[in-house]
């Protein structure tokens, strides 16, 4: 092979290394990028956060549709498992869903797979000691595949007179860490 040759093959073999190690970082570092951002603007984690219906200033949750209400717990399972309870919207499409880090959605139940007027969201990372629990109605464990993520949820205002009911409801949700017991296996 001539010395020309050899230079373009090391060319060629470079651009390309360096094509996989930028692809690689922007597919692993892009989404825990974009979820780091979005938890530090909502606010104080393991704490409910209650937003305004949402107008095209509106960037606290990537592109907020203005007929829903949004109402925001990011979670740090650090200082142990987080309990999230929150009374069930019948009225219109409700919705819960969890996110981990990496932007990945990871749980969501809507207000048609919740017969019962609330919700208690108990949620753990894997191995992390959990509270005893009492006999609730409608109470789903969550294993979060991270240490910090997102509760997000959603309610359509399909008509401006049940928007009062809906932010009071949505007022009413509550999230915090939760004392720990038993370990999960």
């Amino acid at each position: 092979m001539s010395e020309r040759a050899q230079e373009w093959v090391f060319w060629i073999a470079a651009t390309i290394l360096v094509a996989m190690i930028v692809h690689l970082g922007t597919i692993y570092l892009l989404p825990r990028v974009v979820m780091m951002r979005a938890l530090d603007r909502i606010g104080a984690v393991n704490t409910m956060h209650v937003g305004k219906r949402p107008t095209a200033a509106s960037r606290a949750i990537v592109r907020p549709s203005p007929d829903i209400v949004y109402a925001t717990c990011p979670y740090d399972l650090s200082k142990g498992p987080l309990r999230v309870t929150a009374p069930v919207i019948h009225t219109s499409y409700w919705s819960v869903s969890a996110f981990d880090a990496n932007t990945n959605n990871f749980f969501v139940k809507n207000d048609q797979q919740t017969p019962t007027d609330s919700i208690e969201l108990v949620v753990v990372k894997h191995g992390q000691a959990w509270p005893k629990l009492d006999a609730a109605v409608e109470r789903v464990i969550l294993f979060s595949p991270s240490e910090k993520g997102l509760i997000l949820f959603r309610a359509v205002v399909d008509d401006d007179k049940h928007l009062p009911a809906i932010e009071t409801a949505l007022h009413q949700a509550r999230c915090g860490t939760v004392a720990s017991a038993p370990k999960l296996r």
